[in-house]
């Protein structure tokens, strides 16, 4: 009776199921540790914390984007940028310990959907309507004064050659240099389109009473404000992010406690 006691136990062990391992490919800061600061990657390393899913973070520098993603078989996509992170490597191992299936994400929306059908709790609300429609108001409210107040200054968080490689391929489509740039956004009212474009925000997120956009449900809309809100953050210039905060008032500083209260802000550095 023992022997067979044992044999069930063995067939219940973890070692016998099937186990997926999730590897997540961030751009590093040049602190110690680095942290995450760019809002494609936050679009889906917020889904990852929300979902507390155990993940690895491997940090890649820009101009080893394209040497580390091409190694792994990713086609490029073309265009200025024909890589970009991030990207999520899924390890699944077979129960009977065959070879490990591995499979790549490399667009944020495709991880966070991903993420959100194989772990759906807690859930998080795709529907497309409500993104569209937040996207649409941040584009045509806080995108280009984002672009030309945080954008610019990312240069400062990145390591060397990470920066070297900013200024070497941003220019491309700014059609000049990225200080030039900058001064060209702030002369055409830069710092009062912020202003403006954050009433915008405030009034948007609020709607429904708060925090997030639909009240108390999380919705892959209030994922991508995240991302804009950490960019500004962790990457943008100190002043920016103070202007942001007080311009914010209340509201952003509901949204953005509910989202670390829910454990989303936890792992920004591994």
């Amino acid at each position: 009776m023992q022997s067979r006691i044992q044999q069930i136990q063995n067939q219940l062990k973890p070692d016998t199921m099937e186990t997926t391992q999730y590897t997540f490919f961030d751009i590093p800061t040049n602190s110690t540790p680095p942290r995450s600061w760019s809002p494609n990657v936050w679009n889906a390393r917020a889904v990852l914390n929300y979902k507390k899913v155990p993940y690895e973070t491997e940090w890649v520098e820009y101009p080893d984007i394209r040497v580390r993603l091409a190694e792994m078989g990713i086609p490029s996509k073309g265009g200025l940028m024909p890589y970009t992170l991030p990207m999520m490597r899924v390890t699944t191992t077979p129960a009977d310990g065959s070879e490990p299936q591995i499979t790549y994400l490399t667009d944020s929306f495709d991880i966070a959907k991903y993420l959100n059908d194989n772990h759906p709790t807690p859930p998080i609300d795709f529907d497309t309507t409500i993104t569209d429609e937040a996207i649409k108001m941040f584009n045509a409210n806080l995108m280009d004064t984002f672009v030309g107040l945080v954008l610019c200054d990312v240069d400062l968080v990145l390591p060397e050659r990470s920066a070297a490689y900013f200024h070497e391929t941003r220019p491309k489509w700014m059609m000049m240099p990225v200080k030039d740039f900058k001064q060209k956004k702030i002369n055409e009212g830069a710092w009062e389109k912020m202003e403006n474009g954050m009433k915008v925000w405030v009034e948007f997120i609020g709607k429904n009473g708060g925090p997030f956009i639909q009240g108390e449900k999380v919705s892959y809309a209030d994922v991508k404000m995240l991302g804009y809100m950490m960019w500004a953050k962790e990457a943008g210039p100190r002043d920016v992010w103070e202007k942001i905060e007080g311009w914010g008032g209340e509201v952003l500083k509901r949204f953005m406690r509910a989202f670390e209260e829910k454990g989303v802000l936890n792992r920004i550095t591994y």
